[in-house]
């Protein structure tokens, strides 16, 4: 018997199966290691493709439908094209009255024909108004959750997708869930891509204001007229806002001065914003300055001013408790948590006695023409927001006394 041959062989045989095995190693895809988060970048990323503002946003609005539709959750679209889906509760032995609201927005500001497209990297994702699209997305990865039985809430969960923006003046985003008993939830909680951490419970109210100024058409306007217009009106409005002291705050968010053909601007806009946690001085600050912008004139020039969007104060008492409860999720998720004050969309909800907070999903930047996301923070932010769901639609002994 050839000993040598034989080891020769047995050798060969090993290196050969384990070259194998390696090779189907390498060559069987990776699984990725938080699949439901990367379900959730993918919609956010289709969503960030769709252009956006457009008539009811029906184009992103049809893409919600669609993936509604496949997980054979219910839904309904109202009068003004807001989506509002429902996640019934499991509980057979006991039937809320009343839903938890999770609600978030469709349209953007800043979709772009190119920069939409989006860009996956190793550890960013980037892309124009991606951050916006963070919002929705998470509202369908809640969704599919249900969908497959891995959220099993206490109680009905209505998923409220906003065709407009909240702070429209003119269109009530709310009107479907405020105006009757019918959606009328006992809490809500907004969602919004940006930033992971921060909770929103002492919200402010405010106003944001446009001033556009612009030469009269058969007069000889002097060498920038409305660059002066511009610069002179904003010390007026700053003077205006310093007598209400530490009770306002008073920011302006662009001046911009347009012009053609190399000419001196011709016409130009002022964006303002007005904050305050006191409705009464709010308005009281909004009239003087809307009177400053009526009252200031300009040779050969004229200007027009409106409001663009407004938001009341919240009642950070009633929202204390759910606050309270995010908090404590946010802390055992280990996730940096800062409470802000600031204008947002939960104060339409707790001006009408509803509980309402508003959280991030996302860590990372909102830049100027380009969104940044860290996607690790992806995950983080998808269980905190089931976590805050089963917490906050968690029933109490009321509701199981009037059941």
């Amino acid at each position: 018997m050839d000993v040598f041959g034989f080891v020769k062989n047995a050798l060969q045989t090993g290196l050969n199966s384990l070259s194998g095995r390696v090779g189907q190693l390498l060559a069987k895809p990776k699984k990725p290691a938080f699949p439901l988060a990367d379900r959730l970048l993918a919609d956010a990323f289709r969503l960030e493709q769709i252009p956006s503002p457009t008539e009811q946003e029906k184009e992103r609005a049809s893409f919600v439908v669609e993936r509604l539709s496949a997980l054979n959750v219910p839904y309904v679209v109202d009068e003004d094209g807001n989506i509002l889906a429902s996640l019934h509760s499991l509980n057979e032995t006991e039937i809320s009255r009343e839903p938890l609201l999770v609600f978030t927005r469709l349209v953007s500001e800043r979709w772009n024909s190119l920069e939409s497209l989006g860009k996956l990297e190793l550890q960013y994702a980037r892309g124009a108004g991606l951050a916006d699209a963070l919002g929705p997305a998470a509202l369908l990865s809640v969704a599919e959750t249900y969908a497959e039985g891995r959220l099993a809430p206490e109680r009905d969960i209505c998923l409220f997708f906003s065709a407009h923006h909240f702070d429209d003046p003119v269109a009530d985003a709310f009107r479907i869930v405020t105006s009757g008993t019918r959606f009328r939830p006992v809490a809500a909680i907004g969602v919004r891509g940006f930033m992971l951490g921060f909770l929103t419970s002492h919200t402010l109210g405010s106003y944001r204001a446009l001033l556009t100024v612009a030469e009269e058409e058969g007069q000889k306007a002097g060498a920038n007229a409305v660059v002066n217009a511009l610069v002179d009106i904003t010390r007026h409005f700053q003077k205006a806002a310093e007598a209400f002291g530490s009770g306002l705050n008073l920011y302006f968010k662009r001046v911009e001065a347009q012009s053609s053909y190399h000419l001196t601007p011709a016409e130009g806009e002022l964006e303002l914003e007005l904050e305050s946690a006191d409705g009464e001085i709010l308005e009281t600050a909004l009239e003087n300055i809307k009177a400053v912008a009526e009252t200031t004139a300009y040779a050969a020039v004229k200007g027009s001013f409106k409001v663009i969007a407004s938001i009341p104060p919240g009642d950070p008492e009633l929202s204390k408790d759910l606050a309270d409860k995010v908090l404590k999720e946010m802390k055992e998720l280990k996730i940096d948590v800062a409470e802000e004050a600031k204008p947002d969309p939960a104060s339409f909800l707790s001006a009408v006695g509803i509980p309402a907070v508003s959280v991030g999903i996302a860590s990372g930047r909102e830049g100027l023409s380009v969104d940044t996301v860290e996607l690790a923070s992806v995950e983080k932010g998808r269980l905190l927001l089931e976590r805050i769901i089963l917490q906050a639609g968690k029933m109490t002994g009321q509701d199981k006394t009037q059941n």
